[in-house]
């Protein structure tokens, strides 16, 4: 089993919602402007109040004042989590996670210190910090990722991996943003990325396939909306909490620009029926993410995830990441990650959490995903769309500081995956202090 990192969820990337408030311990990097959730994601906007989010968004009302309360008595807060991706059923292989965060609140600047390890990621950055008027904020960050940025050591067709189409990736990023709280719950930010890329061959690549993309700069502008009006608690914004526990409703909207010094195709060779990384001389793209909880008794609560993206002149650098259970991507019960790579796509999934004993915070229940993805057959027929779904079964343990998670998952049959079974696992487990 690989350990691999939150591939490509970048603000923008289609998983999930990739949203936090801001004193949270976040375990999406800082603004990373490729292939989405999406990672996914995002951000969270906070009310007009001194609490923002690091990303996507900014921070939400009743989370956001817990948050200051407790940064007072508590400068310093670590997380840290461990999980694995598998799939099970027609093959059988994984990809793992391993993530540690140091987060100072209040040390620069009146902004917080955030230090990410995240598998293959490292992270540094300055977030929330105030600048003069009350509702400005300023974040910056340096991350660098090495050898499996975006999974692009798997090349997955129809769900099955084809490793001699697989490549190394690895890139430096430098962002600033500035985030603009004009109301309660709202928020605008403005983002400024520039990267560098830098590709190799894996073991199983054969230069006679396939070409690498070029080792490219890249100036990724992006303009961020976002709704926040979630309540959790203080400890779900930690993050070793992978799944967070929400109601009320969060949504967001970003606007992309990538400008590529070099733009030359790459992946499969002309003729080549797989050829379709053909990037544009400017890669414009549109992301829409939205979460949703709402309790239905003492018991039982339901929670809602949605993603919808639209792009034009994207890559495999750039699109998002689908398949899955993990928080990094559009989730599909029962098929790898990430299976396919999409830049249009409109998905969505509904839990139901129960609580056995109200005597104990552990839930368990089931989860249907399932959406509209295109080019699904990897062949570059980026105006043809198919559909793609799952249901799994979960359990989400806490004990204190310590979350334990399991899921299970199995794909519904379509013809597109030649109606073969499908069937994945998540494991994982966090600890906060």
């Amino acid at each position: 089993m690989r350990l691999l990192s939150p591939a490509f969820v970048s603000d923008t990337e289609g998983a999930s919602w990739h949203t936090r408030p801001t004193s949270s311990a976040s375990r999406w990097c800082a603004s990373d402007s490729t292939a989405s959730a999406h990672v996914a994601r995002r951000r969270p906007p906070t009310p007009a109040c001194d609490v923002v989010t690091p990303r996507v968004a900014l921070a939400c009302g009743a989370a956001a004042l817990a948050l200051t309360s407790t940064a007072h008595a508590q400068t310093w807060r670590v997380g840290a989590a461990f999980a694995a991706d598998v799939w099970l059923s027609p093959d059988t292989a994984g990809q793992g996670i391993a993530l540690a965060d140091v987060r100072g609140r209040g040390l620069v600047g009146g902004g917080d210190l955030h230090l990410l390890y995240n598998t293959d990621t490292l992270q540094v950055s300055v977030e929330d910090v105030p600048l003069g008027a009350s509702r400005l904020r300023f974040n910056a960050a340096l991350r660098g990722e090495a050898l499996i940025a975006g999974v692009l050591t798997n090349h997955f067709v129809r769900a099955r991996n084809r490793s001699e189409r697989g490549l190394f990736a690895s890139y430096v990023l430098a962002t600033a943003s500035l985030k603009w709280l004009p109301a309660e719950r709202h928020s605008l930010e403005l983002v400024a990325a520039g990267r560098r890329w830098f590709f190799g061959r894996n073991g199983d690549a054969s230069a006679a396939q396939t070409t690498l993309p070029p080792d490219a700069w890249v100036f990724e502008p992006r303009l961020r909306y976002t709704f926040w009006n979630l309540s959790a608690g203080v400890r779900e914004w930690g993050a070793e909490v992978l799944f967070p526990r929400v109601t009320g409703v969060a949504a967001g909207v970003e606007l992309g620009l990538d400008l590529r010094d070099d733009t030359t195709a790459w992946g499969a060779r002309p003729g080549d029926p797989l050829r379709r990384n053909v990037p544009g001389a400017a890669i414009f793209t549109a992301r829409q993410w939205l979460r949703a909880g709402v309790q239905l008794g003492a018991r039982v609560r339901l929670q809602v995830d949605e993603t919808a993206s639209w792009g034009e002149g994207e890559d495999d650098l750039t699109r998002v990441r689908v398949g899955g259970m993990n928080p990094y991507v559009v989730a599909i019960p029962g098929l790898p990650w990430p299976a396919l790579l999409c830049e249009r796509l409109v998905a969505g999934q509904v839990g139901v959490h129960v609580r056995p004993s109200l005597a104990h915070p552990h839930e368990l229940g089931v989860a249907v995903a399932g959406g509209a993805f295109n080019d699904v057959r990897r062949t570059g027929a980026l105006g043809d769309f198919d559909g793609a779904g799952g249901a799994a079964l979960f359990t989400d343990l806490r004990f204190g500081r310590w979350q334990v998670y399991a899921r299970v998952g199995w794909a519904f049959p379509v013809a597109w995956l030649d109606d073969v079974p499908h069937v994945s696992a998540f494991a994982g487990v966090g600890a906060g202090w």
